[in-house]
């Protein structure tokens, strides 16, 4: 049965209709939302309203004012305090998201490559160590994944908290502001005890920082304090305190995810690996950066993004298929289905990793462009990179070689072999423009 007659079927019945929508989520978005564009681009829910078409996405997504994020302050206010990523164009966003991009700055570029890199190889390593009479085994989340970003956030971001208690904080509080659907009000009670416990930490490391540690630091929270002590800065140790969460909030968990669905579809599609291997070995690394996102593509990291209508409008309008929307409508934006819409990718369904990289919507677009952007650009395909070069690189025996979600929102384990000892891949200590050009 396809998604459509599914979902008519259940008519008469709404929440059987969201729980079919959510279920081909789960199972094969891919045809839904092809589905959905040739049929029905927006399709109305008890829940939310989805769109489906890129020519709409982009056009939601480039209007924070009419169709916004307000339903994020839910989970982020208590949790962090109000926060700029709530706020669509406002004081607060305006002035906190210029400050947070001057802070983290491209010139740190070589050195977070260099680092995603250490980190990878270093697991590697250890595997080979380790390694029986079967080779080398290794789960790619914890020892890779998730210790790329863990080692950004405490090395280059400078949010030295311990690593048990960064993975928990992040892990609830994105768990509970962005995933959290069907939501569920422990999820969102364990988002906010995380931030609780984050800002408690927070508070007298921050005041140490600010009282002891020299001007001129090279992590972005040392850059914080130093420019917040300048009075035309005009920021308070309270907002220093919120950007400083949201830091961590969005880089572990996010990260972790693109780095194991690439390193999965990889492992399905030996051609790709293959050809992104062919651009390593002639040292071209913003080609093989091209194929780890072309790769995400086939599996994003979500490929949804929710809005809230603040004004009665209409979707698609001056099309056959527009749809009048009432304000405080919920908005299910399908980035994933945009970028299998011909109208922003030509020949869709077929890999080119040539395509621009400005078409792609892994991280955001517009007024909700990812603050660490280039940081991920450059950290993920380098973890990506140690891994592949690994020879015979292979899923382990099944279940283990799937990636496994344990019941919750995040990959928590995917396990693979590989035929004999560590290659290393050469860490990308690359000038500041071949850098740039890697994640543009």
């Amino acid at each position: 049965m396809t998604f459509l007659a599914e979902f008519d079927a259940a008519a008469g019945n709404p929440p059987a209709q969201v729980g079919v929508v959510i279920k081909w989520l789960r199972s094969n978005w891919p045809a839904m939302y092809a589905e959905l564009r040739a049929d029905r681009p927006i399709l109305p829910t008890a829940a939310f309203t989805m769109v489906t078409r890129a020519t709409d996405v982009l056009a939601v997504l480039a209007q924070p004012s009419l169709y916004s994020v307000r339903g994020n302050q839910r989970a982020m206010d208590p949790a962090v305090g109000p926060f700029m990523l709530a706020r669509d164009e406002t004081e607060i966003n305006w002035e906190e998201k210029g400050l947070m991009r001057a802070l983290l700055r491209w010139d740190d570029l070589p050195r977070v490559r260099a680092l995603a890199g250490h980190v990878s190889a270093a697991a590697i390593a250890n595997a080979v160590g380790k390694a029986g009479a079967t080779g080398p085994r290794l789960d790619v989340v914890p020892t890779i994944a998730r210790a790329v970003p863990l080692a950004i956030v405490q090395h280059i971001f400078g949010f030295a908290a311990p690593s048990d208690d960064l993975l928990r904080w992040s892990f609830a509080t994105q768990h509970g502001m962005f995933r959290n659907s069907p939501f569920s009000a422990d999820v969102l009670a364990s988002c906010h005890k995380a931030g609780e416990e984050m800002r408690a930490w927070l508070k007298p490391f921050l005041a140490a920082k600010r009282a002891y540690a020299p001007s001129g630091g090279m992590d972005a929270v040392s850059r914080l304090i130093d420019i917040s002590q300048a009075p035309a800065a005009g920021i308070s140790p309270e907002r220093v305190l919120s950007n400083v969460c949201g830091l961590l909030v969005g880089a572990i968990e996010t990260s972790s995810q693109a780095i194991v669905q690439i390193i999965d579809q990889f492992l399905e599609h030996a051609d790709w690996r293959e050809a992104a291997l062919a651009a390593d070995a002639a040292g071209n690394i913003a080609a093989f950066d091209a194929y780890v996102f072309e790769a995400l593509r086939f599996n994003p990291i979500t490929t949804i993004q929710f809005r809230f209508v603040e004004q009665d409008r209409v979707l698609g309008e001056g099309t056959t298929y527009a749809t009048p929307v009432k304000a405080g409508t919920v908005l299910a934006v399908c980035t994933g289905s945009a970028m299998f819409d011909a109208a922003l990718m030509p020949d869709p369904d077929r890999f080119d990793a040539t395509r621009p990289a400005n078409a792609y919507l892994h991280f955001g677009v517009g007024h909700h462009e990812c603050l660490g952007r280039y940081v991920g650009q450059v950290s993920i395909p380098e973890a990506v990179r140690q891994l592949l070069r690994q020879p015979g690189l292979a899923r382990a025996a099944h279940p283990a070689g799937a990636i496994d979600f344990a019941g919750g929102p995040f990959p928590e384990h995917l396990v693979v072999t590989w035929s004999g000892g560590a290659t290393a891949a050469k860490h990308c200590m690359v000038t500041r423009t071949d850098t740039t050009e890697s994640a543009a």
